[in-house]
């Protein structure tokens, strides 16, 4: 009866996702227009973000939770092939670059086009993890539980301790402001600024702050050390702690934790790739694919740290969990370098030196994410057939044990 409870709840999360997803989605718009203001793509693609983020794992999410309820199985996770799913995010990225180009309406165009952009790579690399450990990581209801857990749960709790480690290094930062002389006049003169909307949007507004050593030094300890420890404990949090009842084998700890990464990716994706609007858009779906590559392979090891944890090998838990934080925040320090060396360059457009060493600069950086992306993948790939092979060597190695038993006792 306590399991049946379990599921109803879980199908319930998954309705209540569901709705709060696409309400979301729709009082964000119904608040633009009854403002009078213009639907633009800074408004219509987080809208269109939350709704599919809320349907798109809620509506699953439920369905598996009342299967479990009605004591229906759920098949071992075996996905298609995705021989055309990669050619397909290419079309996609050039048609969402095609309308953002040439101005065909994106705040109508683009949302479709966004949403199915930013929810292929999550699935592609679901899939190809899943063909490559066979059948044996798991099935269908915990691989969706495991994207909701990553999605929503582990987003959502990531999102709020971030929130809280900026508050502390703003409030430290002006606090150290206000003890400098002529401190107070500068904090004033920010507040003043940021209280007008209008100020942030203008980049030669933010270029004297982006330009600033103090900030970039600033931002790249933010992203390196506390965005990394707070994002790789909670995105597999979820299956951390399932795998405390369940006991999984390697191979579904892993799948469990590559689950996780992708719907953590899933919901990232479609929020922080429609931060730059139509603008932006092109450049954002480009780098999500190999930020979703990241957030799969460190969330998979740390899957499989989870199940390891709870065999008695907790020194393997907190190997992976070092190992992802690493390799994650190698990641954003790659990219945060590429973002203010393409300040910096904004700033000395006369200066065909400085332009010389920030595009080497730039290229090195672009250079070692498509490394880090390429190498991902091919771990996550070997580590799904390893995992495959163990796991049937260890139940041939069982079942024989079985066999012989009983021919044992046959012969009694």
């Amino acid at each position: 009866m306590q399991r049946r409870m379990l599921w109803l709840t879980v199908a319930i999360a998954g309705g209540a996702l569901a709705l709060l997803g696409f309400a979301g989605g729709f009082v964000a718009l119904a608040w633009t227009l009854a403002e009078g203001l213009a639907l633009t793509a800074t408004v219509t693609l987080p809208a269109a973000g939350m709704a599919a983020l809320g349907l798109g794992l809620g509506v699953p999410l439920g369905l598996h939770g009342w299967g479990g309820w009605r004591a229906r199985p759920s098949r071992p996770f075996e996905p298609p092939r995705v021989r055309w799913a990669g050619l397909a995010w290419v079309l996609l990225v050039g048609l969402g670059a095609l309308v953002s180009s040439l101005s065909l309406a994106p705040a109508i165009w683009l949302p479709p086009i966004h949403v199915l952009t930013m929810a292929l790579p999550p699935l592609i690399v679901l899939c190809l993890v899943g063909q490559a450990l066979d059948g044996v990581g798991g099935s269908w209801r915990e691989v969706v539980i495991g994207m909701a857990g990553g999605g929503a749960l582990g987003l959502g709790i990531a999102l709020m301790g971030e929130a809280l480690i900026a508050f502390a290094f703003v409030a430290a930062a002006t606090a150290v402001m206000l003890a400098t002389p002529g401190g107070a006049e500068q904090v004033a003169l920010v507040v003043r600024k940021l209280q007008d909307p209008t100020w942030a949007t203008d980049l030669d507004n933010l270029l004297p702050f982006l330009r600033s050593p103090a900030v970039a030094v600033s931002v790249l300890f933010l992203f390196t050390i506390p965005v990394p420890l707070v994002e790789e404990t909670f995105k597999t949090l979820a299956a951390g702690m399932a795998a405390r009842w369940i006991r999984p084998r390697p191979a579904r700890a892993f799948l469990w934790g590559v689950a996780g990464g992708a719907g953590f990716s899933l919901a990232e994706n479609l929020f922080n790739g429609a931060l730059g609007g139509a603008e932006g858009w092109v450049l954002g779906a480009v780098a999500r694919f190999g930020a979703t590559v990241m957030h799969c392979a460190t969330a998979g090891l740390i899957g499989w740290g989870w199940g390891q944890l709870w065999t008695g090998r907790p020194r393997r838990l907190l190997g992976s969990y070092a190992a992802g934080v690493v390799i994650h925040g190698l990641w954003n320090a790659a990219a945060v370098g590429v973002v203010f060396l393409s300040v910096s360059s904004l700033t000395h457009e006369g200066d065909a030196l400085w332009l010389a060493l920030t595009g080497y600069g730039t290229l090195i950086f672009l250079i070692l994410l498509a490394l880090l992306t390429g190498v991902s993948v091919v771990t996550l790939q070997g580590a799904g057939r390893r995992l495959a092979a163990a796991a049937a060597a260890s139940y041939s190695h069982t079942s024989s044990g079985e066999a012989r038993c009983c021919a044992r006792l046959m012969c009694r």
